[in-house]
């Protein structure tokens, strides 16, 4: 990686913002590795979600702009922190990841060989504290990942993040962005509405769908970023009120808007993702013996899976859908090359 300034005169301006709510520790790593950039952050802000929120006390004295906010999400603290940017671009980076020092110097390279581009991601590392089977690593602190990096065989399948060029449509299907490396220029994220609200999950996928309305995003291949795995992460949690938020985010996508509406596949293309959507939040429901929420997943999966046998495929039991699958192998019997 190398990192190639451009003059003060021509220089894009870059704000990092850092969300958080009860990770101090982690939130003062990630601070620390948005202050390490080789092309230093012209802002830097960290938005408490809540205001006696433990980060406040712990980043005292820390070079960096504290914004706490009244409990209300972590969309709302992006949003927040969008807010008092005045920079052209913003960049985004959860408490408990990490960036790679050269990150932002790659980011500003970029703007400035394609003025055109609105947005962008970048490939990332996987690491845990003690790395399980989805880490590509043993790590806790930011030089214990600069160390392991050096050395490390990238396991993860990142082709998910390489969208250019179809980037509304793929988004459709499921997310395909990584918040922790997203950069953005403010303009865009403004007229795409930011996040919204009030979303228990899915928020981040909302905005990609809609900067997508307005611009391509475009991925860094260099892996400028570290994302941390933990008990609390939340693709290890599931609840009725995720799986129910994750359906309406769904079925949003295909309302009317103001916003343009680039060229994608109909609403058939995308039911084999939608399908395990919803099959995720109906168990989600039958679990929690959320009996309400159930009904109400059902309800909205009409819109966003009119076939009748889709939704019955999502709700049947496990074992049976693994029965299923079983028996659908045994019939086509084994693969052999012609």
């Amino acid at each position: 990686m190398q990192d190639d300034r451009v003059t003060d005169a021509a220089r894009p301006t870059f704000a990092l913002v850092i969300p958080t709510h009860r990770r101090p520790e982690l939130v003062v790593q990630a601070v620390e590795s948005g202050l390490r950039q080789t092309r230093p952050f012209d802002q830097l802000i960290v938005v408490p979600d809540g205001l006696d929120d433990d980060a406040v006390a712990a980043l005292d004295g820390v070079p960096v702009e504290v914004r706490a906010i009244e409990k209300a999400g972590v969309a709302a603290a992006r949003n927040a922190g969008v807010e008092h940017a005045w920079t052209e671009w913003v960049c985004f980076l959860d408490d408990d990841d990490l960036l790679h020092p050269d990150y932002l110097a790659r980011v500003e390279a970029e703007t400035v060989a394609s003025p055109d581009v609105g947005a962008m991601n970048a490939a990332y590392w996987s690491f845990a504290a003690q790395a399980g089977p989805l880490d590509e690593f043993s790590a806790s602190t930011l030089d214990e990942c600069l160390d392991a990096a050096r050395t490390a065989v990238p396991t993860k399948d990142l082709g998910y993040l390489e969208i250019e060029g179809r980037s509304f449509d793929l988004l459709l299907e499921r997310m395909r962005g990584s918040m922790s490396t997203a950069a953005v220029r403010r303009e865009l994220l403004l007229r795409a509405g930011g996040f919204p609200p009030g979303v228990v999950t899915g928020q981040d996928w909302v905005m990609y769908v809609n900067v997508a309305r307005l611009t391509e995003w475009r991925l860094l291949r260099d892996r400028l970023a570290f994302f941390r795995d933990h008990p609390q992460t939340i693709t290890r949690t599931g609840s009725p009120a995720k799986g129910l938020t994750a359906l309406r985010v769904i079925r949003s996508f295909w309302q009317p808007t103001e916003l343009p509406t680039p060229p994608h596949r109909p609403l058939e293309a995308y039911r084999p993702y939608y399908r395990h959507v919803l099959g995720w939040a109906l168990h989600a429901c039958w679990r929690a013996r959320d009996f309400r929420a159930y009904r109400e997943a059902l309800s909205i999966a009409r819109d966003i899976l009119p076939r009748r046998s889709d939704r019955l495929r999502a709700a049947a039991p496990r074992w049976l859908q693994r029965a299923a699958r079983s028996a659908r192998r045994t019939i086509r019997g084994p693969r052999t090359r012609s």
